[in-house]
């Protein structure tokens, strides 16, 4: 019973003292919060010492007094208690140093007075002074230091009421700490992320009798949902989903515990989540951040239809996100990508030198600073890359001589001959047969020369000479292509033309071509440069070349000559520039082969070496 709302306070000390009898009992097993005990012991020591009011002081350490609770209210506005309201500090002053104080009002006399009694009780923390000042009014002196031994018998009443509530407070902790034991055991058996959160939300749920209770995690500056109570599988598009990520994006941003409806006397700002309590229908909630390093990675959001969610609920809540945070934060790494997991690296020790605050906006703004001066004032060696072609100075074309049948082939593409070494013979079997009839022809128009020498006939001697003449040219003409029967190189080459080992015996007419051997000791390069790059390019400028089919090697070359005029090359402009190898050819260069050439044109800049295509461009479109 709260008496500081009585209508009718009893009239005489000795009806006091046992109101004040009645509620001693109760004051003296009191477990209710600190504002209603400290109510109750005021009204009841008032009573006790027969007083008509009471007024308990609080006194910090070189502080001056404070008047924190009185009865009845409105001690200052009640007739007659005026002078003791203005004397009551002074007493209280005067008892600082000792256990109790009595002190007349209106002057020492025999008859009955007002006393002022005062009391310093005992309690169980080291702190402020706790005094109570008593108006005790027409009584005796004699009466009025019964009274204050009566309260100085309560001088502990206070000190026992704070160890009842540490030992309370104890007990609660225990359980606290005994029921996040098991929860911990029981989260413990989940080592994937997904299953950890929803088997946190639900075992809140069930432990704090709880509508429902949400995670939700961190990405980047928003609260992202990650399970809630009972539930499987949820809609990220949800209005509830939408509205609950907002609740628990207020208490990230304020970085503190949030409840629902709010003490009028909170700072804090919680129209998100007033908004999800009316939205869900709930009449309580409450959002707790959890933080590892002081930064908050999540939000735990419960919701509760039945009773409020009291200091109790908020210590449990508060002792379970301390505990459960490490592990949540190392399941939810562990379960992300591994590119996810090195950015998330990359960031901590980035932050160590630039601030955790926006990390990644200042790296950028590093790096593009960074880029930016290297574009400018950085440079290379630019190169002009053009495709090439392995071309020769000397390339012999053979033919066949005159019209016959192919009889032998010793070599084939791709073999590298000497100057003289045979590449194919022809069959000569009929040149022979006419070989030796023009040889009998020839005979025979020598003796019948004779013959009409002998004889003096002139005209016959003269026919067979003619006759004679004419087998011996015949002959000729058929020793001489005897003679090239026999194909030869003509220089050391290469055959670049000529798989004729499948053609033996074929015949053959005369101006056929038959082979192509190319030379290996004057190959160059035939570069096709595009007319966009060309004037870059000078007589003498070194450079590197790269065939197709040994792109890891590089051969160094250089410019020798530049081609005055311009060639159509699969619709564009380009112009042949010859380079020569500055080293000997390998023996497995053969002409014909092709590769991408680099040559060097000078030092450029970045920027330039990036841009200078699009600013032609530009140039030409604008014409600027």
């Amino acid at each position: 019973m709260n008496t500081a709302n009585m209508t009718e306070i009893p009239a005489s000390a000795a009806e006091r003292f046992e109101a004040g009898l009645q509620r001693l009992n109760t004051l003296r097993l009191f477990e209710g919060p600190p504002e209603e005990f400290w109510a109750l012991f005021q009204e009841t020591t008032t009573l006790l010492a027969g007083a008509r009011a009471g007024v308990l002081f609080r006194q910090e350490d070189g502080a001056p007094l404070q008047p924190v609770r009185q009865w009845p209210e409105h001690l200052h506005l009640q007739p007659g208690l005026q002078l003791f309201w203005r004397a009551a500090p002074e007493v209280a002053r005067a008892v600082a140093g000792r256990e109790a104080a009595l002190a007349p009002l209106n002057g020492a006399g025999k008859g009955p007075g007002s006393y002022a009694l005062a009391v310093r009780w005992e309690t169980a923390e080291p702190g402020p002074r706790l005094i109570s000042v008593f108006y005790l009014e027409s009584a005796s002196e004699v009466q009025a230091a019964a009274a204050l031994r009566h309260l100085r018998l309560m001088a502990d009443t206070p000190r026992l009421y704070q160890l009842r509530q540490r030992v309370q407070q104890a007990r609660e902790t225990l359980g606290q700490l005994a029921s996040v034991t098991d929860l911990m055991a029981v989260l413990n058996a989940h080592d994937r992320f997904p299953a950890l959160a929803l088997a946190l939300v639900n075992e809140l749920a069930g432990r704090l009798e709880c509508t429902r209770v949400a995670l939700g995690w961190r990405r980047g500056p928003y609260i992202r949902l990650q399970a809630i109570s009972h539930t499987d599988r949820f809609e990220r598009k949800m209005e509830a989903v939408r509205r609950l990520e907002q609740a628990m994006e207020e208490a990230m941003d304020q970085n503190d515990i949030l409840r629902w409806p709010a003490d009028p006397s909170d700072p804090h700002v919680t129209r998100d989540h007033a908004a999800l309590a009316a939205f869900q229908g709930v009449a309580y909630v409450i959002s707790v951040p959890l933080r590892v390093q002081g930064q908050v990675v999540g939000v735990l959001t419960c919701e509760r239809a039945n009773r409020p969610f009291g200091e109790t609920d908020q210590q449990f809540l508060g002792l379970v996100a301390e505990l459960v945070v490490r592990r949540l934060a190392e399941r939810f790494e562990a379960d992300r990508w591994v590119g996810a997991r090195a950015a998330a690296a990359a960031r901590r020790r980035l932050a160590r030198w630039l601030g955790p605050e926006h990390t990644w906006a200042k790296v950028g703004a590093l790096a593009g600073v960074t880029a930016l001066a290297v574009l400018l004032l950085g440079g290379m060696t630019y190169r002009v890359e053009a495709p090439f072609e392995l071309q020769t100075e000397d390339v012999a074309v053979l033919t066949a001589p005159f019209a016959g049948y192919i009889a032998e082939v010793p070599h084939e593409v791709g073999d590298v001959v000497p100057s003289g070494d045979l590449l194919l013979s022809l069959d000569t079997r009929e040149l022979l047969l006419e070989e030796a009839a023009a040889l009998a022809d020839l005979d025979r128009a020598l003796r019948e020369a004779e013959k009409a020498r002998a004889a003096g006939a002139l005209a016959d001697m003269r026919v067979a000479e003619a006759q004679a003449r004419q087998a011996r040219a015949r002959l000729g003409l058929i020793r001489h292509r005897l003679s090239q029967a026999h194909l030869r190189s003509p220089f050391d080459g290469v055959v670049v033309e000529g798989d004729l080992k499948e053609h033996l015996g074929a015949p053959v007419r005369p101006g056929d071509p038959l082979f192509r051997v190319a030379r290996l000791d004057r190959l160059y390069f035939e570069c096709r440069v595009r007319e966009t790059d060309i004037h870059e390019v000078r007589p003498g400028a070194p450079g590197e070349v790269a065939f197709l089919s040994q792109p890891r090697l590089k051969f160094p070359v250089r410019v020798e000559r530049i081609e005055p005029a311009a060639q159509t090359h699969e619709g564009q402009n380009v112009y042949l520039v010859r380079c020569t190898t500055l080293d000997p050819p390998p023996e497995w260069w053969r002409p014909g082969m092709t590769g991408v050439a680099k040559l060097e044109v000078g030092h450029r800049t970045f920027f330039w070496i990036l841009t200078h295509r699009t600013v032609d461009f530009l140039r030409l479109f604008f014409w600027l």
